[in-house]
């Protein structure tokens, strides 16, 4: 299995993002931590989404 390109990271973060979340201008976006994982504050709530490196599976983590 190998890791997936970057460009395949954003990929799957900008479908997952999309599907689930809907785009808004009004999103607050925050420099990536990590090349798979995108942050975000909507509605004062702070949402990072991080997709696995071998299996592009997104995972959503919400707080506040």
């Amino acid at each position: 299995m190998n890791i997936l390109t970057k460009e395949e990271f954003n990929k799957k973060l900008y479908e997952y993002y999309v599907e689930h979340y809907g785009e808004r201008d009004t999103d607050e976006w925050f420099e990536p931590p990590a090349v798979n994982v995108w942050m975000f504050k909507r509605d004062n709530k702070y949402i990072s989404l991080k997709v696995h490196i071998l299996t592009g599976k997104v995972e959503a983590f919400t707080e506040g």
